[in-house]
């Protein structure tokens, strides 16, 4: 059954350790003990997996209060970690015998464990080796040879494993089978010979293979990456946020000698409780350590790089901005924090008095804010993680969320295997939703929209009557509009059975909620602006636009991408989503900036491109953005670069459409600079800087202020948290998202 969203748990009454405190019923023991400050010692158990009892090093003294007040304590230790706490529970977790107990097994776990603390990568930050220190044997009983077994051999790209570190808790294998979903790992073998492995020895290929290292207590599984690299003593440790895609999964860089050597997970319950991806845990780390990366600003000198100071870099971009005379376009990446693409508008539009800007490279860049507002009366993603679980109904449509959104992946099978949500994909190849999707639709590739208005026309007739007309009341024009779309029409168009499409009609109609994923295939599908309508009208039919736990969600692909609508790099809209032709929002902005703004919207991306093709583009600013590579049509985006007279990118990169550009401005990557993202489901939250910038590169969010100095003669905020407080006064959805009250865990808007 989903989890109800907003439920109060009830409140039992406990003891530990003398200490009576309230916790919710049902709470395993070893997190409640985590309240007064008890770290009960662990090594099979994690937080966000089933408890199985299997290490024994939890086991504390248990016992209950009886009618006259009197404890009865139960005759034996009772592993915390396998008990939920009741009314009048009372534990003891330092007693004599306890310690007693903790020693004994540490020392059996040690018998045949290695003395490789010295050279293992664990050493210092290794459950065990605390353990040991704290509550083991100062010397070993065992006299006899030790077991050996295979040593340090590779499990996967990233994944080296050591079968004599291991002491079989089962954390990897549960892993796979809990979380990933996968299964790719297993306990071989029995009694000592056990091991944990790949099911008839093959590569560990999971996409989330990283975790297993993190939530090794020894160091049985380590990284490839980060072997021999740094000490835990040697690196320095900074909170961040991944870039990897639009999940906001929270991090750590570890780094050493002005290198990230490491990204580990960084918990928070609300984004991705304690997880991560390969590609924000080991892709992140190549990117942000590759060798491409521009140091200093260079101008181009026939078909060489001709390094120039900022000054001259400055000097000659607003010379050759000034000589456009506002024929001036920019397209902004989706790395950039939100700090910087509000300063990045702010200089084109009252700096350069263009609204040429846009951050999209999908096919869809149509006015996305507006359809949801008419449609929905919502913002166009409408959930959070948490509704993941609370829903009736998941239904992916036209995402690979294993790849575009692999948090929302792990989230959405939580939900199904913990709650009982229903899970529906649809998707042309296939993909791993499937693997515990109720229903797959399985259709023909760019048939989306069809597949939709056959969805459309079977609820029309499928839904009572009154709900349809107090959905939809002007539902009438939309039959008309459907009339020919019949089942046996959407099987001809999508290659979907009639009866399966029926039935999965019926599971629409009978669940009180339904939450809707979609991805890629919708954002670059032909006609993405009338499939991103007929998805609002699906939602709205159906009666979810006004569910707590159900809606439509167009997730973003790109980082920010989400930040960058809010922040106003649209060609039509201002921060906070305000119309450019709005007079008081213009006034409102032209008031705080000092200098007016154009009321005259802008071209999008696609008409930024083709505008250079003709010449009413004379100047490109491309600010972390390579639409070379990220737009859909990358022949377009060449031609276009080529053609256009003047091209500076601003990247921390040497990227594919850096070689076509006149002048260079180095940028910092996010482990270099500070500021604030905002991932899919609205949820603003800090990252910080974690090494100095390489060279003379500089943060965006500075290079765009130093620019709007030296064009429009103001003194601009010079530090992310004056930028932040700039924002939060003029745009109304971020005006509780200062530094100080994001904290570490962020803050939705809206």
């Amino acid at each position: 059954m989903p989890r109800a969203k907003n439920a109060q748990p009830k409140l039992v009454n406990i003891e530990i350790n003398g200490i009576p405190l309230q916790v919710p019923e049902g709470e395993l023991l070893v997190e409640a003990a985590k309240r007064i400050g008890e770290d009960i010692p662990i090594f099979c158990y994690h937080k966000y997996m089933k408890p199985v009892g299997m290490c024994r090093m939890c086991l504390v003294e248990v016992g209950y209060k009886q009618p006259d007040g009197s404890v009865r304590k139960m005759p034996k230790p009772q592993a915390s970690c396998t008990l939920p706490c009741t009314e009048g529970l009372v534990a003891w977790t330092q007693s004599e015998q306890i310690i007693k107990d903790r020693r004994a097994v540490l020392e059996f776990l040690l018998i045949n464990h290695p003395l490789d603390c010295p050279i293992c990568d664990r050493g210092g930050e290794c459950p065990l080796q605390n353990n040991t220190q704290f509550y083991g044997p100062p010397i070993s009983r065992y006299i006899e040879i030790k077991r050996h077994l295979p040593k340090a051999f590779p499990l996967s790209k990233y994944v080296m494993l050591d079968l004599e570190r291991c002491i079989q808790c089962g954390r990897c294998v549960r892993f796979t089978e809990e979380i990933s979903g996968d299964a790719q790992l297993a306990l071989l073998f029995r009694g000592a010979q056990t091991q944990p492995h790949t099911f008839q020895l093959t590569e560990f290929t999971s996409r989330f293979s990283g975790n297993v290292i993190e939530i090794c207590p020894v160091g049985a599984l380590t990284s490839r990456t980060y072997r021999f690299r740094a000490r835990p003593w040697d690196i320095v440790t900074q909170k961040s946020i991944c870039t990897m895609c639009s999940n906001g999964c929270n991090l750590y860089f570890d780094s050493r000698a002005g290198k990230v050597v490491r990204i580990n997970a960084r918990e928070n319950p609300e984004v991705n409780e304690t997880w991560t991806c390969d590609k924000g845990k080991f892709e992140q780390v190549e990117f942000l350590n590759a060798p491409n990366r521009l140091t200093q600003p260079m101008r181009r000198n026939g078909t060489a790089w001709e390094p120039i100071s900022w000054a001259q870099a400055y000097e000659l971009m607003l010379e050759r901005f000034a000589r456009a005379r506002g024929a001036v376009g920019g397209l902004a990446g989706t790395r950039l924090s939100n700090e910087a693409l509000y300063l990045f508008q702010k200089l084109m539009r009252a700096g350069f008095q263009s609204n040429h800007i846009d951050h999209r490279m999908t096919r869809y860049q149509g006015d996305l804010w507006a359809h949801a507002q008419s449609l929905l009366n919502k913002p166009p993603v409408a959930n959070e993680y948490r509704d993941l679980e609370a829903t009736h109904l998941i239904f992916v449509f036209g995402a690979d969320l294993i790849d575009e959104q692999p948090m929302v992946f792990l989230r959405a099978r939580k939900a199904w295997r913990h709650y009982g949500v229903k899970v529906a994909v649809a998707y042309p190849v296939a993909n791993a939703v499937e693997e515990f999707a109720e229903t797959r639709l399985r259709y023909r590739a760019g048939s989306e929209l069809a597949l939709v208005k056959g969805l459309l026309y079977i609820l029309l007739d499928k839904l009572p009557a009154e709900t349809v007309a107090a959905n939809l009341p002007d539902h009438e024009w939309l039959r008309a509009l459907l009339q020919d779309c019949t089942p046996a029409w959407t099987q001809d168009h999508t290659g979907i059975a009639a009866e399966q499409l029926l039935a999965f009609a019926d599971t629409i109609a009978s669940v009180p909620s339904m939450l809707i994923l979609t991805g890629e295939k919708v954002w670059n599908h032909p006609e993405s602006e009338e499939l991103v309508k007929h998805l609002m009208w699906l939602t709205r039919l159906t009666g979810n636009c006004h569910q707590e736990s159900g809606g439509l969600n167009l997730l973003p692909l790109g980082a920010n991408e989400q930040g960058a609508s809010d922040m106003g790099v649209l060609p039509n809209r201002l921060p906070g989503y305000a119309l450019v032709e709005d007079e008081a929002a213009r006034e409102r902005f032209t008031q705080a900036w000092g200098a007016p703004v154009p009321s005259t919207p802008g071209l999008n991306t696609d008409g930024i491109l083709q505008a250079c093709l003709t010449g009413e583009i004379q100047a490109l600013y491309l600010a972390g953005a390579n639409p070379v590579r990220e737009h859909y049509d990358p022949t377009l985006a060449e031609r276009a670069l080529r053609a256009c007279e003047f091209v500076v990118v601003q990247d921390s990169h040497m990227t594919e459409s850096a070689e076509y550009a006149d002048l260079l401005l180095p940028a910092c990557t996010v482990a270099e600079s500070e500021g604030t993202y905002t991932n899919w489901e609205r949820r603003v939250q800090r990252f910080w800087r974690a090494l100095e910038p390489p060279g003379e590169s500089k943060p965006d969010w500075l290079i765009f202020a130093e620019l709007w100095l030296r064009q429009v003669r103001q003194t601009p905020p010079f530090n992310p948290r004056e930028v932040m407080c700039e924002i939060a006064s003029l745009v109304p959805q971020y005006a509780e998202c200062t530094y100080e009250a994001l904290g570490d865990s962020g803050k939705r808007w809206g």
